[in-house]
């Protein structure tokens, strides 16, 4: 559902534990590219392509729209945000109860899990389902609730811009009546590295170690 979505709009590579569909597009998969080197050493060129075409492709499937952060300061969702880090993207909303809060304290344990790394280079982004509620000053209050760290930005912004991105995302669901539900998208996360293109999604409740692993593995060379 969810979770499958997300994979068919990056071309993610998976972490143990969750389920991968190949992406739509041919060549564009890790699995791909690496069977591509394993098999013909004339297919180095065409797969180091494929590589550069999957973050291209990346890139024009992340929108650079406008947000606040929870200190009311603009950013560019992509340019600010995303591009040239490892993050850590959710969906969220203050008013939530039971996923939303029991997400976002799971993910305070992996922010103190990931040490001087969070805030460094790794990054997490609340992304607002409410933004007419979620004011800059309201995520702050949630923000200081939780005790987030540095490198932990909340957003809001457009109601239409922010369905757009969580669209782009691949977060919906097929079923309109499903996806209306604000609670069908606040226990994925989705997580990647930009500069390598290496993206995938796991539910927000599972043990913090296990996300941890997952997140760091995208800064690993492929095998």
């Amino acid at each position: 559902m969810l979770l499958t979505l997300a994979f068919v709009v990056f071309g993610c590579t998976r972490p143990e534990g969750t389920t991968e569909v190949a992406p739509n597009e041919p060549g564009s998969s890790a699995a791909t590219v690496s069977s591509s080197l394993n098999n013909d050493p004339s297919e180095v060129p065409k797969a180091r392509a494929s590589r550069r075409t999957v973050r291209d492709r990346m890139r024009e499937k992340i929108p650079n729209i406008l947000l606040y952060t929870q200190d009311n300061e603009p950013v560019r969702f992509y340019e600010d945000l995303v591009k040239d880090k490892i993050v850590l993207i959710y969906f969220m909303f203050t008013t939530c109860q039971g996923i939303c809060p029991a997400t976002t304290a799971n993910l305070t344990k992996i922010q103190d899990l990931l040490g001087d790394r969070f805030g460094r280079d790794i990054f997490f982004i609340g992304v607002t389902l409410t933004p007419e509620i979620d004011t800059p000053e309201v995520l702050k209050k949630y923000a200081e609730q939780y005790r987030t760290k540095a490198g932990w930005t909340f957003v809001t912004g457009e109601k239409d811009e922010i369905e757009m991105l969580r669209r782009k995302l691949g977060i919906y669901d097929p079923d309109p009546v499903v996806d209306a539900d604000l609670y069908s998208h606040a226990g994925l996360v989705t997580y990647g590295n930009e500069s390598t293109g290496r993206w995938s999604s796991l539910p927000g409740l599972m043990k913090a170690e296990q996300i941890v692993e997952a997140m760091l593995r995208t800064t690993r060379p492929r095998p």
